[in-house]
């Protein structure tokens, strides 16, 4: 009898550590497939955004390639900042929304950004810091991203070098930012994060890979904006 109830005590066991071992394979999967259908929708939506961009000026096609991506920056060269605050969102974004899409050509990657930093909102892919600069405006603007998790989309962000090109996307204009500096920061520096000054993309994600007690920073400038053609 005594030896019944072990064995029956041994299979319960057996058969929670089964349960565990289930739910730990199964809700990251979920999570990876949900945040990579969201980038895939969200994909084709800025697709055709990024396509006006490559059709104003396909002379500049070598410099920014991403997969059927090929980005342009003006020409002229004689961007005024008056020009770029016209550029740049008016209010801010819905929070859980999609505002811009950055293509990163070394990268491979081309990915879709959400307003708010909130833990839903990460889970589908790269976020906006709400309280930073706007994308495009004087001062920084933040995104991070995770690094191993759901779609990992900043996985490979320690590949960028000084003078690598990011390029944004909203639905108003096309902001090219040239990196400029590469940091390793604790979690808590906001050193690098300006509310005026020079305008500042800054993207994060955790270091070193598997842990967060450091941040990577790749600290980018803006170089080029241009509105973009059809888009209000």
């Amino acid at each position: 009898m005594k030896k019944e109830r072990s064995n029956n005590t041994l299979n319960k066991i057996a058969n929670l550590m089964l349960a565990v071992g289930l739910v730990f394979l199964v809700v990251p999967t979920g999570l990876w497939l949900n945040a990579k259908y969201y980038q895939w929708h969200e994909v084709k939506k800025w697709q055709p955004v990024a396509r006006v961009s490559a059709n104003r000026d396909r002379s500049a096609s070598d410099n920014a390639k991403d997969g059927n991506y090929s980005m342009s920056v003006s020409s002229d060269g004689s961007t005024t900042a008056g020009d770029i605050a016209d550029l740049v969102a008016r209010g801010p974004g819905v929070k859980g929304k999609s505002i811009a899409f950055i293509v990163i050509p070394k990268l491979d990657l081309s990915v879709s950004v959400v307003e708010g930093e909130t833990w839903s909102n990460l889970a589908k892919g790269p976020a906006r810091v709400s309280k930073t600069a706007q994308i495009g405006a004087t001062g920084t603007s933040l995104i991070s991203g995770h690094r191993t998790m759901y779609a990992a989309p900043f996985h490979d962000l320690d590949r960028l070098d000084i003078d690598d090109r990011v390029f944004v996307y909203t639905e108003r204009a096309l902001f090219v930012y040239t990196v400029i500096g590469i940091k390793r920061v604790k979690p808590d520096d906001w050193s690098d994060i300006k509310s005026g000054g020079e305008r500042r993309l800054v993207l994060s994600t955790c270091d070193p890979m598997y842990s967060a007690a450091k941040r990577l920073l790749i600290i980018a400038e803006l170089s080029d904006a241009q509105k973009l053609d059809d888009v209000n």
